[in-house]
């Protein structure tokens, strides 16, 4: 009989093979150029918190993972506070 009835368990699950988790990718952000009532607007908020924030009249026009950018393309497109529509014409 042993003298340690559990150390040989204990031993035993110290050895187990333990499951690795990776660990989930870093979120980048990303910077949205975006048509808020009929105004061009640079934001990080996702489009559905901006549709929560200002109803329905929210259409994502592109977007860049920088704010440098983000801010190139909506340059090309007007500027921050240009006119803009959702409805393509």
């Amino acid at each position: 009989m042993s003298r340690w009835p559990g150390l040989a368990a204990a031993l035993a699950s110290l050895l187990a093979p333990v499951p690795v988790v990776a660990a989930a990718p870093a979120v980048r952000p990303e910077y949205g150029v975006y048509c808020v009532q009929g105004r061009l607007v640079l934001e990080q908020k996702r489009i559905e918190e901006l549709k929560h924030a200002f109803g329905g009249d929210v259409c994502r026009l592109d977007q860049d993972p920088s704010l440098d950018g983000a801010r190139r393309k909506a340059t090309r497109l007007g500027g921050a506070g240009a006119k803009c529509s959702c409805n393509p014409s």
